[in-house]
């Protein structure tokens, strides 16, 4: 069986067992791995191919490194991204022995790359506001949403109209985000200059064929990469020079959180997370700088005074 038709039938195996965002996941990686070796058979898939394509993955990610503040635009790949490809391919090579397609996994002893030490950068609170002042209307809510609510933006593009409760105190909305087996509904918060800001988008928001989106372009409903795009244009119009994709609201939110003082239950619930681990190793990591201010901020000891010792 060649190889393109072996991702075939993983991908028909995932339907009904794995949301659509997650098969699109895997078509991507597995896909790349397609053009790194060609459609060769399966049986002729050896340990050393795929070191060799973890190898090129690995060149991107120092791309990605070179250029932090813009690594998409370089065809760099984050740390975390590789570590994804390298999942995705030994997911598939365990399905082709579960199915009985190869007798062993060729990637069992294809080890994942180290973690990251350096926690993920967010969006700073500066460059949001910045992004604000040159803002039109419909642009203004989507930066207020995705900064006050940490959604993830498949849950922005997905938001409807009916799915807002702006008269709630505090606001909310219904939004319907990747999860395992299809979409998860959650409750996102967001107080009122956000309410302000939807406010003035929907009377203004045109009526494209009846369609109930919030958030619309000029031919329908905006997509992940047209959000992309819109942020990428307030960047470069507020001169922003850090990062300010939409997954990195998502971490200033965390981040933001914690700093004030949320435990990780909480924040983990608030994103959306299966549990807090997952909260943990992407956004309860901190500097040497952060966590002497917060063993300033949050020991007891020190605030003792000399005459309590």
């Amino acid at each position: 069986m060649k190889l393109s038709e072996a991702l075939r039938e993983f991908d028909l195996s995932l339907v009904g067992n794995a949301a659509d965002s997650t098969r699109v996941w895997y078509q991507q990686r597995l896909g790349a791995l397609v053009e790194f070796t060609g459609d060769v058979e399966i049986e002729a898939l050896t340990i050393s191919h795929l070191r060799r394509w973890r190898a090129s993955l690995i060149e991107r990610d120092r791309r990605w490194q070179d250029h932090p503040t813009r690594p998409e635009e370089e065809g760099g790949l984050s740390p975390w991204t590789v570590r994804g490809y390298v999942r995705a391919i030994r997911a598939f090579c365990n399905w082709l022995v579960s199915e009985g397609l190869l007798v062993s996994s060729p990637a069992a002893r294809l080890r994942l790359p180290p973690k990251p030490q350096n926690r993920p950068k967010a969006v700073s609170n500066e460059d949001v506001l910045a992004m604000l002042e040159v803002a039109n209307v419909r642009d203004r809510a989507i930066v207020c949403v995705l900064a006050a609510t940490g959604c993830r933006v498949g849950g922005l593009c997905d938001l409807r109209l009916s799915d807002l409760e702006l008269e709630h105190q505090p606001a909310r909305a219904m939004v319907r985000e990747k999860g395992h087996g299809g979409k998860k509904a959650r409750l996102v918060f967001f107080g009122p200059q956000t309410v302000s800001a939807l406010r003035a988008w929907i009377a203004i928001r045109p009526d494209v064929g009846g369609d109930d989106h919030v958030f619309l372009g000029q031919r329908g409903p905006l997509t992940e990469g047209g959000v992309y795009q819109v942020l990428r244009r307030l960047a470069k119009k507020a001169g922003i020079e850090g990062r300010f994709n939409p997954h990195a609201f998502r971490h200033a939110f965390a981040r933001g959180a914690l700093e004030n003082g949320a435990d990780l239950g909480t924040v983990s619930q608030l994103l959306g997370h299966s549990g807090i681990g997952v909260t943990n190793e992407f956004y309860g990591r901190w500097s040497v700088d952060e966590l002497g201010r917060r063993s300033e901020k949050y020991g007891w000891f020190e605030k003792k005074s000399a005459e309590d010792l």
